[in-house]
């Protein structure tokens, strides 16, 4: 009897242990082939992410080579014309030939007056207050 029970087992055991295996090895690569899928898709997203970014990087350089370019270059500024009449000119000088000499003079030591003229006398804006 105990002849019969191992070639028994001896006969059930391997057939089952190698339809576990078979079994097994098709779930885990299932699984596996997902994971790199996803791992192939992430990795061309980085790669499309890291190429736009280069692009970037090389647009902004070129601005900014363009920037530094234009900052050391003088841009020629054309003057406009003048836009007032001959007459009115000719009446301005008028004007300013005939103002005394007192106003066309610059002060004494080159400097304005900075102190308060006598004619605006010093009182609150709410009049003389008195304590």
């Amino acid at each position: 009897m105990q002849l019969i029970q191992f070639w028994l087992v001896a006969a059930i055991v391997p057939p089952v242990a190698l339809l576990l295996w078979w079994a097994m090895r098709t779930t885990h690569g299932k699984r596996l082939a997902a994971v790199q899928a996803r791992h192939l898709k992430a990795q061309q997203s980085a790669a499309a992410l890291l190429q736009q970014s280069r692009k970037q990087i090389a647009q902004l350089q070129r601005e900014l080579a363009a920037a530094r370019l234009a900052a050391t270059r003088p841009t020629r500024v054309e003057r406009p014309r003048s836009t007032v009449s001959p007459a009115a000119r000719d009446c301005l000088m008028k004007i300013l030939d005939e103002a005394p000499q007192a106003a066309r003079a610059l002060p004494v030591d080159g400097f304005a007056e900075t102190m308060p003229l006598p004619q605006f006398p010093h009182a609150s804006a709410f009049g003389h207050l008195s304590l």
